[in-house]
């Protein structure tokens, strides 16, 4: 969130388009940038720049990822499944590559871990949007500071409440974790999973819907929305900087990841 926007500016890119690939890349992606885009009042390019940019490095992470940290982190499933959820910047990408860890090497708590870091780390959100909202109502401030009106209008529009920033999806995750966790006490301390389900029942529809429905089937849709939401005509005449700072971007993400990896997991594990 620092780096881009600096380095954005040293290429010459847009002020928003930098800001769009900033939070693309350092929190969760597409849902980043389409919550942020409209808080900021982007343009269809910049946003289909940035767009662009989490699905090119993202998809290149997702499948490189899995095998470079199985070697680098000596096939430690605590600090891969942290990785990938600290250095892929999707959710969708995130999940996808614990879940190749997963499948290529029987090892699934890799994907556990993954999934957990990735959702702490898109709860961020929350904060960024209303903070990107106001660094570029402060910096149009400082472009015409006449418009002393227009900006209380907008200082108004990048007050709302926090929770109204925080993507759906991430209330869907935290309530499925939820009720996962209901599910599994339930069944330690009563005997049935929910007061309804026993525990053959219960492990059947916790595999079918995480792992069927949810790992394969919506898993596969998101993918594919994502790659669907870059509008290609937008990208005309944008020119090879802002890759090459979504690039720069992308590698900052995965050695910040790598080193929060190794530290923490050092203290704590």
């Amino acid at each position: 969130l620092t780096f881009v926007p600096w380095f954005g500016r040293r290429m010459g890119l847009p002020r928003k388009m930098s800001s769009l690939i900033a939070a693309g890349t350092s929190i969760c992606g597409v849902t980043a940038i389409t919550a942020v885009s409209p808080a900021i009042s982007a343009r269809q390019e910049d946003t289909a720049v940035a767009v662009a940019n989490v699905v090119m490095f993202g998809t290149l992470a997702m499948l490189a990822y899995p095998y470079l940290a199985h070697h680098i982190l000596a096939a430690d499933s605590h600090r891969i499944g942290m990785f990938l959820g600290l250095a892929v910047h999707d959710t969708s990408q995130a999940i996808g590559s614990a879940l190749t860890y997963s499948n290529v090497y029987s090892d699934e708590v890799v994907l556990k871990v993954a999934a957990i870091t990735k959702l702490s780390r898109n709860l961020c959100l929350a904060a960024v949007v209303p903070w990107l909202t106001y660094l570029n109502v402060r910096a149009e401030t400082k472009d015409d500071e006449g418009k002393e009106e227009e900006l209380e209008g907008k200082k108004s529009a990048g007050g709302k409440s926090v929770l109204a920033y925080v993507p759906p999806f991430v209330a869907g995750v935290c309530a499925m974790a939820v009720l996962r966790s209901v599910g599994d006490v339930s069944l330690e301390s009563q005997g049935l999973a929910l007061g309804l389900l026993e525990a053959h029942q219960w492990r059947q529809v916790v595999s079918f819907v995480g792992n069927d429905l949810g790992s394969t089937w919506l898993l596969g849709t998101a993918m594919a929305a994502v790659g669907l939401n870059t509008d290609a005509a937008a990208l005309k005449g944008v020119g090879y900087r802002p890759f090459v700072v979504g690039f720069a971007g992308s590698a900052v993400v995965a050695g910040t990841g790598c080193a929060a990896t190794l530290a923490l997991t050092s203290l704590f594990l």
